[in-house]
């Protein structure tokens, strides 16, 4: 008996073993759990050539509050198309083997993370100098006129780089390209701009003359940031996290973002938008927008012209039942006047007081010509 009931409880152990080895591996891991990879930044550069591997670490920041799982991505993932029919044109460094700079390439790569399904263009507008890069205006404003020719539904143009200087027709191609329902996201700061004098950026970067367009900036992730300044720039819509996010190098290689960074905020954004509008595709930009705005993460001490509405979260967006304006109250019907009881003695009582008026009439009459009538019977 014994020898059995060791049998029955080695059997027990053993079918819970597989069933926990089964439920382990249907259940999904943590996505974008730390792993070796090099930072962004090794490769910030093209100089041409075959370039070394660089060293690699493991995520700068704890997985739980790295910014994919700040805003929620891999949930929202799950409920969404994707970016499934978005596409997403890249108005940055560039983001080819032949880029000069890595900017683009990463922008790419955190827009392929978060929407993996969404459709990449390649729009470069940046110069890239040995002491200082500058982006050409008039190179944007052709790009995004080159957009507009084409059909703008379901478009999300990224401006990672914004202009310092004004071109023309450069806000004359973002109001097209709004106007033809496309949605344009722009970093609300660029390198180099500021001085120490300058509380609010907006009217130093371009373009800037469209409220429509969705202006990024970037917030931290935990105490383990590195220091940063974000410019103020009271144009700013909403905020995201980029440090310790994945995305590729330069040349093709999986890399942590290892900065706080308006241009690959912009990115991260550009890509929530199109895990939202591919899921709500017969949605215009303006209500992708709008859903956008209305689910973000607030936080106290936070807004205005560095954070906005708040950081963008993802799933919210993609979940939260929409507020409804209030139902007006139904008109209800008026109930029908009660009728009176009838009365059986109405009439006996409408006559008897008629009689008695009349009555009362000729008595007093009567007391009237009384007088009148002794004098007459004396004379006689």
């Amino acid at each position: 008996m014994r020898g059995d009931r060791v049998k029955l409880v080695r059997s027990r152990i053993a079918l819970a073993a597989v069933v926990g080895g089964l439920s382990l591996l249907a259940s999904p891991g943590p996505a974008y759990a730390a792993e070796e990879r090099s930072d962004c930044s090794a490769y910030a550069t093209n100089t041409g050539g075959s370039p070394q591997k660089a060293d690699t670490k493991t995520a700068p920041v704890p997985d739980g509050v790295a910014p994919f799982a700040i805003m929620r991505i891999p949930e929202a993932q799950q409920v969404s198309k994707q970016g499934q029919g978005i596409r997403v044109a890249v108005v940055d460094s560039g983001y080819s083997r032949s880029a000069k700079a890595y900017y683009g390439t990463v922008a790419a790569g955190l827009i392929s993370q978060i929407a993996p399904k969404a459709k990449l263009s390649d729009h470069p507008v940046l110069k890239v100098g040995q002491e200082k890069s500058t982006v050409d205006a008039k190179q944007m404003t052709a790009e995004l006129n080159s957009l507009a020719k084409g059909n703008a539904k379901g478009l999300i143009v990224d401006i990672g780089l914004p202009a310092t200087q004004d071109a023309s027709g450069l806000d004359t191609a973002v109001d097209t390209l709004i106007k033809k329902g496309a949605i344009v996201v722009m970093a609300s700061d660029w390198s180099g701009i500021t001085t120490d004098t300058d509380r609010d950026i907006a009217p130093k970067v371009f373009p800037n003359a469209n409220d429509s367009v969705v202006t990024v900036s970037a917030s931290g992730t935990s105490a383990s940031d590195p220091d940063f300044t974000v410019l103020p720039n009271s144009n700013t819509d909403v905020a995201a996290p980029t440090y310790g996010a994945p995305s590729t190098t330069l040349f093709g290689q999986p890399c942590w973002v290892d900065s706080i960074s308006t241009s690959f905020a912009s990115a991260e954004v550009s890509a929530v938008l199109a895990l939202i509008w591919s899921t709500n595709s017969g949605w215009s930009a303006s209500q992708v927008i709008d859903r956008l705005y209305s689910t973000t993460s607030g936080r106290e001490g936070q807004g205005g012209r560095f954070w906005g509405a708040g950081v963008v979260n993802a799933y919210d967006a993609l979940t939260r039942p929409a507020v409804e304006e209030a139902a007006k109250p139904p008109e209800v019907d008026q109930a029908p006047m009660a009728r009176e009881k009838a009365d059986p003695l109405a009439t006996v009582r409408e006559n008897a007081i008629w009689w008695g008026i009349a009555g009362g009439g000729a008595l007093g009459l009567g007391l009237v010509l009384r007088p009148l009538f002794s004098r007459r019977k004396s004379s006689m």
